[in-house]
């Protein structure tokens, strides 16, 4: 088997470690120095691999986002779009990966809520990195609800998002005001409680709509 050469594997370490200063410190106030010194590499390297502190932003954002979505994209491929069970199974491909051992776990889930607030270059990295795919999962849902409305499927999809990004904060505040009852927090638990609250949310809108023309 092929070993990592020595330019990849420095590159990854910079980027794990600008993962979790970003993650930390948000882009404002994450410093190169800072990443290089949790990345044990002399702060020239990372002017090497990337040219500067926003490069370096963007090729955190590529990395993550290609692993979710590529592991997304593969699960939603396995999905019967005609069956009944079609939409639990479109939503269980959108929300496992985010909460997988590529998602990033809380560190990203702190940059992520970040770019679904952001400034113009934050909109920008969502538009390149997750459009396409989110446009996807919305064609899947048109698909598997054939009588619904793109409109109503985008926000749907929207807001499904924004409580992906809650649970993959893994905040325990939702055990806190449940007074510490742990039952629900398995990955696996946590994403049949996301799925069932999307696609009720889903459908509810669709309803709404349908009945208000």
């Amino acid at each position: 088997m092929k070993q990592p050469d020595s330019q990849s594997t420095g590159r990854d370490r910079i980027l794990d470690a600008a993962e979790r200063v970003f993650a930390d410190d948000g882009f404002s106030g994450a410093g190169m120095k800072a990443i290089a010194a949790r990345a044990g590499v002399a702060q020239g390297l990372l002017h090497y691999h990337f040219t500067n502190k926003e490069t370096l932003y963007a090729a955190v954002i590529e990395r993550r986002s290609g692993i979710i979505n590529a592991d997304r994209l593969a699960r939603l491929g396995a999905v019967d779009l005609t069956a009944a069970n079609a939409v639990p199974q479109i939503l269980r491909a959108l929300m496992e990966p985010p909460l997988g051992p590529g998602g990033g776990g809380r560190a990203y889930a702190r940059i992520l809520a970040g770019l679904t607030v952001g400034d113009a270059r934050d909109a920008e990295l969502v538009r390149l990195h997750y459009d396409p795919t989110a446009a996807q999962f919305i064609d899947a849902l048109q698909t598997a609800l054939p009588h619904a409305s793109r409109h109503a499927i985008s926000w749907g999809y929207n807001l499904a998002i924004g409580t992906l990004v809650t649970a993959v904060s893994q905040s325990g505040r939702p055990e806190r005001l449940a007074n510490g009852d742990p039952g629900k927090t398995r990955p696996d638990a946590v994403v049949t409680t996301l799925v069932t609250y999307v696609e009720g949310g889903i459908r509810a809108l669709i309803a709404s709509e349908q009945q208000h023309r």
